[in-house]
């Protein structure tokens, strides 16, 4: 079985306590949107004045919103007013793929299969609060340009994604 290291991508997410929800919703849709393999109608979301990918699928939808809420839930409880507080989250894709005859004990397990990893994606979210006016319009023009530097570094990944399966055919 070939070990290699899937891929692993790093969005560091700034945001205020107002935002942060869509702000993280948004971006794990522009992930699943280009990784989601059934068909679906694309549509869009609207987060900063940016117009991101939403995959409409209603179990995917409950998982996002369900896994952002108590992201936002817990890094709610720990913040104070006077430090940023931060909050962590991971998605990793993952793939069946069939075991190679002799690697290891598939035939005595009866395992014929294994989950491999083949791409991870970190969120490392920083909630802030502003304490005055200068301060929130700095961090609305940082969330700004974080959320456009969050879907060039997903597409970014897709280009080298293909890159690397091309490279295997």
């Amino acid at each position: 079985m070939d070990q290699r290291k899937p891929p692993e991508y790093l969005i560091e997410v700034f945001a205020d306590p107002t935002c942060v929800k869509d702000i993280v919703r948004g971006i794990l849709h522009t992930i699943f949107f280009h990784r989601y393999f059934p068909s679906i109608c694309p549509s869009t979301l609207e987060v900063l004045d940016f117009t991101l990918p939403l995959v409409v699928d209603p179990e995917l939808e409950t998982l996002i919103d369900t896994r952002v809420g108590q992201l936002v839930r817990q890094m709610s409880s720990t913040s104070s007013p006077k430090s940023s507080v931060r909050g962590l989250m991971s998605v990793s894709f993952f793939e069946k793929k069939r075991r190679k005859a002799g690697a290891g004990l598939g035939w005595f397990t009866g395992k014929a299969e294994e989950e491999v990893c083949w791409e991870k994606w970190g969120l490392e979210v920083t909630l802030a609060t502003p304490r005055t006016e200068d301060g929130e319009r700095h961090l609305e023009h940082g969330e700004c340009r974080m959320v456009l530097k969050a879907a060039q570094k997903e597409l970014k990944s897709l280009r080298q994604s293909d890159r690397r399966c091309r490279r295997q055919l």
